[in-house]
């Protein structure tokens, strides 16, 4: 890494003085422009356009703390923006590896198509205390809770940004946002012909293919993309009883359109669906025979939006989603479904006061009649959330903020339950602001999570679980400072939590009956995590950039039961990121990250009863990129691991040990407009 960097800043320094065809500097956000105000913002395929760097404050908009547009540099939140430009550059294989790049996010490769990721150590195979969103849209499993990251249809060709907010977001999004909120957020269709054409592959017989087309004419326009990725898998891991079995294919497509039916009203549609065959490295709690893994995911999304004038805004949402899996195990096979609907509405009343209120509900439907021989004491499961929230944005000087919010929450399990957030904001200067925060979140068990009567190993185990489990809630309480120095040039955010959780579950192991392990989840731990997240961003000249954040995380555990029956990685002490982004001519890019992440623990597969090591690792990714054909098309190259070969980064009862591998990687993208 020290080797590229250096080279790079010598070829930055010798190029300094910027030349008539030099691509321009971009320029922080402390202005009031925004982007993504209309179709017309995205057009092309991103090569060669004004693409935008992580923590490229050009993202002046930013809609998932307050679940409305707001001005990034004045968002009471720790917030992190990934641009389609960061995931390009990176050479990022998935979302959760788009996911290193921002500061404080725990992310750890279980398999090839298989993830553990969460803000502020709640990392593991099923984060539940992490709520994860597609457009504004919950993907969160209706009987484990968290998400299965390989098993979803969005494709990173169609991601416009992932916006991270670290630290409770129950307010806007009631249960399930404790550790933080992730929203991945889609391009919107162009006006704009243009068709793309994507192809790769590289080590381990991984290859993909992935085409969209977006059209479009007056008061209409539209988006549909397709594609298929196989791997062969990591190599090494696995147990005794057999290898990894890491083989993952997946198909998916997704369609999206909007029209606009009058000067204030836009309807926005979208459609998509996925199928993947394997991708999940049978755990030896599967036992012996055979049981073939995978999953299916389909969504519908429709979005009505009217904006009177600057002082209203109104919205409603409805989405559907059916999700499918079996983990390669025969006692593990379910289905659920997801109907929501939510409405928000947004007042200005002055130039003091922005209100916004709003009720949105959801129900769940989920069955696990395929399961062989049972997996709940009721093989079928509903139940329903209904939320009401209210927050105000008050100016109370010119450079103080006061931004207020409460919501009330019921569950037809878990009865009624109090989110709020309180968050004051003084800005120092134009390029610089402070604020503290006091929030309260809670994270509801899903409904058939109370039903668990599981056999594992053929028999010789059984999970089983308290039917009257209580939520977790959490006390969270974070001060936060940013800044952009050096003719802002130089970008610098730091932030300090603190967060309380009560009601902790876990999945604690004793000799049976009910078989020779039993396995109960309950309410037993309480916990304490603190820390330091910084991040930054140094244009050093208009071709080079370079990139750091760094995480400092201490965990207390309080409970009779060890912190690995709580299903989680425990979170690493430190993590550190470094990167430089460096334009050799106006065509030829090259990139360089470079992850440290201490050692941990994690849950063991092999033994329910001991966590297993995990040493700590250094992560090398490196990308060539070069673009031709009047930037119409590009060629990358790159490797993904180069330092530290197959290495565990976390581990999971429910899946076989898998280690990641060095891998790489090349890829041809074609743009027709």
């Amino acid at each position: 890494l020290c080797g590229v960097a250096l080279a790079a800043v010598v070829a930055a320094a010798q190029d300094s003085r910027p030349s008539p065809s030099s691509k321009p500097a971009q320029q922080p956000v402390f202005d009031d422009a925004a982007i993504g105000d209309g179709p017309d913002d995205v057009l092309s395929d991103g090569i060669g356009d004004d693409d935008l760097e992580l923590f490229d404050l050009d993202v002046r908009t930013v809609v998932t703390a307050g679940r409305r547009e707001q001005k990034a540099s004045q968002v009471p939140h720790a917030i992190s923006v990934i641009t389609r430009e960061d995931i390009r550059r990176s050479g990022a294989r998935s979302v959760p590896d788009a996911l290193r790049l921002a500061t404080g996010i725990d992310v750890a490769d279980l398999s090839y198509g298989n993830a553990a990721v969460s803000p502020r150590g709640a990392a593991g195979f099923l984060s539940r205390e992490t709520l994860v969103l597609v457009d504004g849209r919950q993907i969160f499993d209706s009987f484990f809770g968290g998400t299965l990251w390989g098993s979803w249809p969005f494709q990173l060709e169609d991601i416009e940004r992932i916006e991270v907010v670290r630290g409770p977001g129950g307010v806007a999004w009631g249960a399930n946002a404790v550790s933080g909120v992730i929203n991945i957020i889609t391009r919107p269709p162009g006006r704009q012909r243009e068709l793309t054409f994507v192809g790769g592959g590289g080590s381990r017989g991984t290859y993909h293919q992935y085409m969209r087309y977006t059209d479009g004419g007056e008061g209409f326009r539209f988006r549909i993309s397709g594609g298929y990725e196989h791997s062969d898998g990591f190599l090494r891991g696995g147990s005794l009883l057999r290898g990894p079995d890491d083989e993952y294919s997946a198909s998916r497509g997704a369609f999206a359109a909007e029209f606009d039916l009058s000067p204030t009203d836009t309807l926005s549609l979208s459609v998509g669906s996925g199928v993947v065959e394997d991708g999940f490295p049978r755990s030896p709690l599967a036992g012996f025979g055979d049981h073939k893994g995978g999953s299916e995911a389909n969504f519908a999304l429709g979005r009505w939006r009217r904006i009177t004038d600057a002082e209203h805004e109104y919205e409603i949402t409805g989405y559907f989603n059916d999700f499918a899996v079996s983990p390669a195990m025969a006692a593990v096979d379910y289905r659920y479904q997801q109907y929501a609907l939510q409405f928000s509405a947004t007042l200005r009343p002055n130039e003091r006061h922005t209100w916004q209120w709003g009720v949105d509900g959801r129900l769940d439907t989920a069955d696990a009649s395929n399961s062989d021989p049972f997996m709940l004491t009721d093989a079928r499961v509903t139940s329903g959330i209904i939320g009401a929230y209210v927050q105000d944005e008050w100016r109370l000087a010119p450079r103080w903020s006061l931004n207020v919010g409460a919501r009330i929450d019921y569950d037809s399990n878990g009865g009624f339950q109090p989110s709020a957030r309180a968050a004051l904001s003084y800005a120092l200067s134009d390029d610089a602001m402070i604020y503290g925060a006091v929030s309260r979140a809670f994270q509801m068990p899903p409904a058939a999570l109370r039903h668990v009567n599981t056999p594992f190993l053929n028999g010789l185990a059984r999970a089983t679980t308290d039917g009257k489990l209580k939520a977790t809630t959490l006390m969270a309480y974070e001060v936060g400072y940013r800044t952009a120095l050096l003719d802002r040039r130089l970008r610098i955010a730091v932030d300090a939590f603190w967060h309380e959780m009560w009601d902790v579950t876990t999945l604690s192991a004793r000799p049976g009956p009910p078989g020779l392990i039993w396995q109960s989840l309950a309410n037993r731990a309480s916990q304490s995590l603190y820390g330091v997240e910084f991040e930054s961003r140094f244009a050093l000249t208009d071709a080079t950039t370079l990139l750091g954040n760094y995480t400092y995380q201490q965990l207390e555990w309080e409970s009779v039961a060890p912190y690995h029956d709580h299903e989680l990685i425990f979170p690493p002490k430190h993590k550190l990121m470094l990167g430089v982004r460096h334009d050799l001519t106006d065509d030829l890019h090259v990139a360089a990250h470079a992850w440290w992440v201490d050692a941990t623990r994690v849950p063991n597969s092999k033994n329910p009863f001991v966590s297993r090591a995990v040493d700590p690792y250094w992560r090398l990714d490196v990308s060539l990129e070069y673009e031709f054909w009047n930037d119409n098309a590009a060629l990358q190259v790159g490797v993904r691991s180069l330092i530290d070969d197959h290495h565990p980064e976390g581990g999971t009862l429910f899946l076989n040990r898998a280690d990641t591998p060095r891998m790489i990687y090349a890829q041809l993208r074609l743009t027709f407009r």
